[in-house]
């Protein structure tokens, strides 16, 4: 029987040790990588935002989603960052990412975006936009603003447990009982000797 050459044969690893970076086949594309908007510089940010927003308006007509999803949602932070999640897991569903290898990828990415719709929309902008209230101190600032207080029971209340009677009547009770366990194992043991 003739052996056909026109076939690929897979390489032994002595000849992928001789193979040179052009023999090689180009590498696949990274998988989509997570979105931190706070960490983008701002000409980055714009542009990964609008690649959102093209997005998101394919969303809300494929999944019939107007009523769920505000108009405005591209001005709110919060929804910002859902949709951005939605938008990666989405890439990487169904742009082929090797880390979603599962036969159920799709609709699991589906039933994510139900779960989420709930947290969609802004109460606050039914008819009009209506800017969030602004932050008025962050928690950090609001915790060293704590720490220099006169008053923090939780920091400074002396040590007590609250069930302390409890564990040591417990702790008695294994005592007794593991003393009792060597005692019956000691006269086992004198009974067959």
């Amino acid at each position: 029987m003739a052996e056909d050459t026109d076939t690929i044969q897979p390489a032994s690893d002595e000849d992928a040790a001789q193979e040179t970076p052009e023999d090689l086949p180009e590498e696949q594309p990274d998988a989509p990588q997570r979105w931190v908007w706070a960490d983008m510089d701002p000409a980055d940010r714009e542009q990964r935002l609008e690649e959102l927003v093209t997005w998101v308006d394919w969303l809300v007509e494929t999944f019939d989603l107007r009523s769920q999803v505000a108009r405005c949602w591209y001005r709110h932070p919060r929804l910002i960052e859902h949709f951005s999640a939605l938008f990666i897991g989405w890439v990487r569903t169904y742009a082929g990412d090797p880390t979603k290898l599962s036969t159920r990828a799709e609709l699991d990415w589906i039933k994510e975006l139900y779960a989420l719709l709930p947290r969609l929309n802004s109460a606050s902008c039914q008819t009009k936009h209506i800017d969030p209230p602004p932050q008025s101190y962050s928690m950090a600032e609001a915790f060293d603003q704590w720490l220099g207080e006169a008053d923090r029971p939780f920091l400074d209340s002396p040590r007590s447990h609250p069930a302390k009677e409890q564990v040591g009547r417990m702790a008695k009770a294994k005592r007794v009982e593991d003393a009792a366990k060597a005692k019956a194992k000691e006269a086992g043991t004198g009974k067959s000797a």
